[in-house]
């Protein structure tokens, strides 16, 4: 590396020191945001529908065969 490309070169400590500051800030801002809850009933349901058309398809299976 020549010096004209040394001094050409990014100053990636200024990044450094922007992030450190940034972990030492201690506010975590909206990154302490959680993911809307999930419903215990609506997956039920969804489970039982899944298992219902499965049924149906089964039995449809079962039919054409015998």
């Amino acid at each position: 590396m020549t010096t004209g490309e040394f001094r050409a070169a990014r100053d990636i400590s200024a990044s450094t020191a922007q992030f450190r500051a940034f972990a030492e800030d201690g506010s975590q801002g909206d990154w302490e945001a959680s993911a809307p809850a999930r419903s215990p009933a609506k997956i039920a349901v969804l489970i039982a529908l899944v298992i219902v058309v499965l049924a149906i398809f089964a039995f449809i299976g079962y039919e054409m065969k015998g």
